[in-house]
């Protein structure tokens, strides 16, 4: 490591830190990095996988106990704090192919020899939460990735949607956008399922158990999001998909339209009716959050670090990476608190349920407390499916993004010997870059909602298991993280950056938003020969004039400052993000009226930001 940028970090760490603490800063730093292990993590994701934890679940309530308990022996004071929501039951799924023979479906995911934990009892039948419940009797077409251009496809063959059910592949956006589009199409069902050819399928490698691809009988559960829709939804394997598109008829489709399971994918509809029937109850139960707090020496402010603890069945690394993972950067921290170190600001851990089903726990918790979190949060960093390869990513606003590389440098690279997590970062395709906050998980009531700042990262690579039952122990130690180096270095990170948050000064670099605007105008003003966009380039030239001579801020203008920021310039359709979405969103529907609203409101931000950055 350079050592220049070593002191530099030590004595950024050091700052506004108060007496034993300023005295052994870099005694500190040490401890946070030996404190968190790999044993300690595995230990975390194994007790999360001894029993279903799906949201409301008894399994559920005990991991909700456990981590409290955890945080408690740390030197936490933690709680269980209770939420009230809808959360979606399968009561029964039925799908059958009226041929003759007739072909009853399972449903079940394919056991995988090897691998018990996966064909457990306790890991239920697969199902879409926020599905309509119905029982429908039709033929099935086959609507490829589900997008507009494959209904237009499905139009030009002269083929119909309505009074169909409708087979999508995963993939292409969010869940919830695809069923809903089918919907509105027509179609009296859907059915998902994961194609080979998808990015984590096994057309790109061996699947599970021989390499982390998707295997063809594990099913992918997920979210539809709320409110439920009015025709059933169901997601199914791959084996099963493939007798379906074996009773396609029909002219064979475009080269987009196919994908690897050798299947004709046919533009057309199943010589045979398909009988799909899902009953969904959606009761108000109990869930619970599990939060812990480490007070600062200013209780008045705080920085969040939460992950969702929730899973669709065991979720060993969805989300037993993030949960393990925050649990030993506790660890660490309450270790320095117990031997004399006090954070300025107070350090909470969060737990979050029913984030699967979503984001019920976060978003409860962000509405419940908005005031307060207005005026005290500093951050929310997320810490979810954070270890399912070795491509290291960022994602978060660009008020904090310069804080990883600094403390990347501190960190050991999981998979290389005698290079940082830095080095290999600038080594990987993309060089040190911070990816856009899309939707998605938890960070979302906290950004969109209130404008905090958010900050994610994690080793990525194919996840094959996802939202399956074979999400479990054995994948993540054989192959999501094994040997948990990855879990190791990013509990060691999320206790410096804790750490580095919670020095006394505030971690915002308000210049980096100039030069994040200036690409997103840029992009915006190549659809707008007209210039109506000319007062938001003013207004980001006047934020560019105040934040270039650093200077003190308050910490409540800091607060409003970022919050206002935040609104203006980040959003998120489904999963894929969005920059300047007011703008974006009255461009794309080209009123005059609404695209001077929107132009004057993000104008109107930006310089509401920097006047109280002078």
């Amino acid at each position: 490591m350079n050592g220049r940028i070593a002191f530099a970090l030590a004595a950024l760490l050091a700052a506004s830190l108060g007496g034993a603490a300023r005295a052994q800063p870099n005694a500190y730093v040490t401890t946070l990095l030996d404190v968190p292990t790999a044993q300690g993590a595995l230990d975390d994701v194994a007790r999360l996988n001894a029993e279903a934890h799906y949201a409301g679940s008894p399994g559920d309530l005990t991991m909700a106990r456990w981590m409290r308990d955890a945080l408690r022996s740390y030197g936490f004071s933690a709680r269980l704090e209770p939420v009230h929501a809808q959360v979606p039951q399968l009561k029964r799924a039925v799908l059958q192919l009226l041929s003759s023979p007739r072909v009853d479906f399972a449903l079940k995911e394919r056991p995988i020899p090897g691998d018990p934990d996966g064909s457990r009892p306790d890991a239920g039948i697969p199902f879409n939460a926020w599905s309509g419940s119905g029982d429908v009797t039709a033929r099935l077409v086959y609507a490829n990735r589900g997008l507009p251009a494959d209904y237009r496809t499905l139009a030009r063959h002269q083929v119909r949607v309505r009074g169909r059910i409708a087979l999508i592949r995963y993939g292409a956006q969010f869940r919830g956008e695809l069923a809903r589009r089918a919907a509105r199409h027509g179609a009296v069902g859907v059915i998902f399922y994961s194609d080979p050819a998808a990015r984590d399928g096994s057309a790109h490698g061996a699947p599970y158990p021989n390499g982390p691809y998707r295997p063809l009988g594990s099913v992918q559960r997920g979210s539809l999001n709320a409110p439920a829709l009015k025709i059933p939804v169901l997601p199914i394997a791959a084996v099963d998909a493939r007798r379906l598109l074996a009773d396609l008829r029909g002219d064979p489709g475009p080269a987009r339209w196919r994908g690897g399971l050798g299947a004709a994918y046919a533009v057309g509809v199943t010589h045979d009716r398909v009988h799909l029937r899902v009953d969904i109850a959606d009761p108000w139960i109990t869930l619970w959050n599990t939060i812990g707090v480490l007070p600062g020496r200013d209780t008045s402010h705080e920085v969040i670090f939460g992950g969702h603890r929730d899973a669709w069945v065991y979720g060993a690394t969805d989300n037993g990476s993030g949960i393990s993972t925050l649990l030993e950067a506790a660890r660490a921290l309450g270790y320095i608190y117990r031997s004399g170190w006090r954070p300025k600001y107070s350090i909470v851990i969060a737990g979050w349920d029913g984030e699967e089903v979503g984001e019920l726990g976060s978003d409860s918790y962000v509405r419940a407390h908005q005031a307060a979190l207005r005026r005290s949060c500093i951050a929310y960093v997320n810490a979810d499916e954070t270890a399912t390869g070795r491509f290291f990513a960022v994602s978060g606003v660009a008020g904090l993004a310069q804080l990883i590389p600094a403390l990347a440098t501190r960190i050991a690279d999981p998979t290389t010997k005698g290079i940082s997590v830095l080095d290999a970062w600038r080594a990987q395709s993309g060089g040190v870059h911070t990816y856009q906050p899309g939707g998605g998980s938890d960070h979302e009531p906290f950004l969109y909602l209130l404008g905090i700042p958010t900050l994610q990262f994690g080793f990525e690579g194919p996840f094959g298991v996802y939202h399956s039952a074979f999400d479990d122990l054995r994948y993540a130690t054989t192959e999501a993280d094994p040997g948990f180096a990855a879990h190791r270095a990013l509990a060691q990170m999320l206790a410096l950056l804790a750490y580095r948050m919670t020095d006394g000064t505030l971690p915002y670099d308000f210049r980096a938003y100039v030069e994040r605007m200036d690409r997103a105008l840029a992009t915006l003003r190549q659809s707008d020969a007209r210039g109506r966009l000319a007062p938001v380039r003013a207004a980001i030239d006047r934020l560019a004039s105040v934040t270039a001579t650093p200077h003190p801020i308050a910490t409540e203008r800091a607060l409003g400052a970022m919050h206002r920021l935040d609104l203006a310039l980040y959003g998120r359709r489904g999963y894929a993000p969005l920059i300047f979405p007011q703008l974006a969103g009255a461009l794309a529907g080209g009123s005059p009226a609404a695209i001077r609203r929107a132009v004057a409101g993000t104008a109107g931000a930006i310089d509401d930001a920097a006047a109280l950055l002078r």
